[in-house]
């Protein structure tokens, strides 16, 4: 493996821990989670839907999902089951078309994104709205955090979740 590729896998691994930490404990003033806090809106719904390569995504806690809209984003965040790994976190854009500009997702010890920053862009993601629901599909890359040197990991992922 080649040190460009070393540094992209490592870089990808750094920016799925910011988006997860970023969607699960921020808000605009640093207290407690806006819907927590009282701010913005939150919700989740029993119809929340979290599949990669077409199978629900085992060990993640759908109750646990949230959807928060705020300062024209929409935060989504979830929970793992009994403290595993599995996790799920996106910042979307809350516009008529909404842009997703970060997702970080958990997968059987792989760490995978979507982003785009510095110019470099990682997997892909399109989000489709039908009122309060939200559908966001498209591939995400990152590395196995227990082997990360074994090059780029890309699974297909699709995410249903309700905000109002």
């Amino acid at each position: 493996m080649n040190t460009s590729t070393q540094r992209i896998g490592t870089a990808t691994i750094g920016l799925i821990a910011a988006a997860l930490l970023l969607v699960g404990c921020s808000d605009d003033k640093g207290e407690a989670p806006a819907a927590a806090a009282g701010t913005g809106t939150s919700s989740s719904s029993g119809g929340t839907e979290v599949k990669v390569e077409g199978q629900n995504l085992a060990g993640l806690d759908l109750k646990s999902v949230t959807c928060v809209k705020q300062a024209g984003k929409i935060n989504i965040a979830s929970a793992p089951i009994g403290g595993g790994a599995q996790g799920l976190g996106v910042v979307m854009t809350d516009a008529a078309t909404p842009k997703v500009e970060s997702l970080g997702l958990v997968v059987d010890g792989s760490a995978l994104a979507v982003s785009e920053m510095g110019g470099m862009k990682t997997g892909s993601a399109s989000v489709s709205v039908d009122g309060n629901s939200y559908t966001i599909t498209g591939d995400a890359q990152g590395a196995d955090m227990n082997n990360p040197m074994a090059g780029m990991v890309t699974k297909k992922f699709e995410i249903k979740v309700t905000c109002s």
